[in-house]
């Protein structure tokens, strides 16, 4: 890229490295990620995701646990729901309950809500095992009234979207 006289920057960067990661290629994710940092390219919370997401795929959640924590350490961006879900959804998978509720508690105090399929997840699989004491009541009504207000701004929303769709068709 740089012989062509293009200099990638980080977007640049994070649609290689997502594209690498999705297509199972992650020596090769890794080396663009060692490159950009030689380049002074700084990795923000997208590309910290892609590796996230992938680890989270291949059942190596302990390689997305450090990839969460290097993107904190360095400061690369805040975690958001969606750098903690793949995480959260892997542990649940492999029975890792209290580690998963760890990084659910970890999530809300950050000041994000999970999505509500990851939260009835967790509680399923606590449920399950008979762990639900895991769970304060207290972050249970936090995360509960958060998911309860996503759900009616989007349903805000969608009636506006019908309407739109209806004004088309005609």
């Amino acid at each position: 890229m740089i012989f062509k006289g293009f200099v990638p920057d980080v977007v640049t960067y994070n649609c290689l490295i997502n594209g690498c990661c999705k297509t199972n290629r992650i020596g090769r994710a890794l080396e663009l990620f060692d490159d950009m940092s030689k380049r002074g390219c700084v990795p923000n919370r997208i590309t910290y995701n892609s590796f996230i997401r992938y680890y989270s795929a291949v059942n190596e959640v302990d390689r997305a646990i450090v990839m969460l924590g290097m993107m904190q350490e360095k400061g690369h961006g805040v975690p958001t729901s969606s750098s903690y879900t793949p995480i959260i959804h892997t542990l649940c998978e492999v029975g890792r309950l209290d580690e998963a509720v760890g990084f659910m508690v970890e999530l809300t105090e950050g000041g994000s809500i999970p999505r509500e399929y990851t939260y009835r997840l967790v509680c399923n699989a606590l449920e399950s095992v008979g762990k639900m004491d895991l769970l304060h009541e207290k972050m249970c009504r936090h995360v509960e009234s958060g998911i309860q207000n996503r759900i009616t701004r989007v349903m805000k929303v969608k009636p506006t979207m019908r309407l739109e769709e209806n004004v088309e068709n005609e």
